[in-house]
């Protein structure tokens, strides 16, 4: 059955030029049920159809927010994108949800990869006290690709995380800068998904998550296929404008 309703703009922040970080909330006051990597979507009425649907990755840590967060790029003349980057607190929208099985699982790898493109990074920001309560146990590696410095986003909660566990790896990956001498240790030059070569997967030892570019997820879901990680070690969220 749908879980359909009606939500209330209540806060929205730029992350980038282009990323808008939402927080709304339920009209029933309720905080969303849902499990961390799932996402919602917003129902849109269009002229002479029944309506569009946009989707979006929860970006809610649970325990520190009752709303619901998302984090959305601007495609010019999109539908959602010009409706949610114009909306202003007080603002409300149909959506529905939650969906996704890009979740975490009962299993114990030795590792996991989690690698992103841009928004593609906000189910792992979800998932971060559910990983740290595993990093006991297992590492974890979370990548972000995006093209410059300008461009990343939610590096603050991830660091967070690593200066408190040890086993959390955290690796920001740019494509279109130059300067070796100005970057932190986290920081890399080049595409997320070239870090496979230092990272050397193992099918035998790693999960791997791939979440945001198509055209990264391919790249990289290619990387691990010759390195005999079948479809179930690889899993995909492909995210298309």
């Amino acid at each position: 059955m749908q879980n359909t309703f009606t939500v209330t703009l209540v806060e929205a922040t730029l992350l980038t030029p282009k990323v808008r970080h939402l927080k709304l909330k339920c009209h029933d006051g309720q905080p969303l049920e849902f499990t961390p990597g799932q996402f919602v979507s917003f129902h849109f009425p269009v002229e002479g159809a029944k309506e569009i649907r946009r989707s979006y990755s929860l970006a809610s840590i649970p325990g520190q927010s009752s709303h619901i967060e998302l984090a959305l790029g601007y495609v010019k003349g999109g539908i959602a994108s010009e409706a949610l980057f114009s909306a202003k607190p007080g603002d409300q929208f149909t959506m529905s949800g939650p969906y996704g099985r890009l979740i975490l699982r009962d299993e114990k790898p030795q590792r996991y990869i989690m690698v992103a493109t841009s928004t593609g990074v906000t189910p792992y920001r979800s998932m971060l006290p559910a990983l740290a309560a595993r990093l006991n146990d297992i590492k974890v590696v979370i990548m972000l690709g995006v093209q410059t410095r300008g461009d990343a986003l939610y590096n603050e909660d991830f660091l967070a995380y690593v200066n408190q566990y040890p086993n959390l790896d955290f690796r920001l990956c740019y494509s279109r800068e130059s300067d070796k001498e100005q970057l932190q240790p986290f920081e890399h030059l080049g595409y997320v998904q070239d870090q496979f070569a230092l990272l050397n997967p193992s099918p035998d030892n790693d999960i791997v998550y791939l979440c945001g570019n198509p055209n990264m997820i391919d790249a990289a879901y290619e990387i691990l296929k010759e390195k005999g990680f079948s479809a179930q070690q690889v899993r995909r969220e492909k995210y298309v404008s």
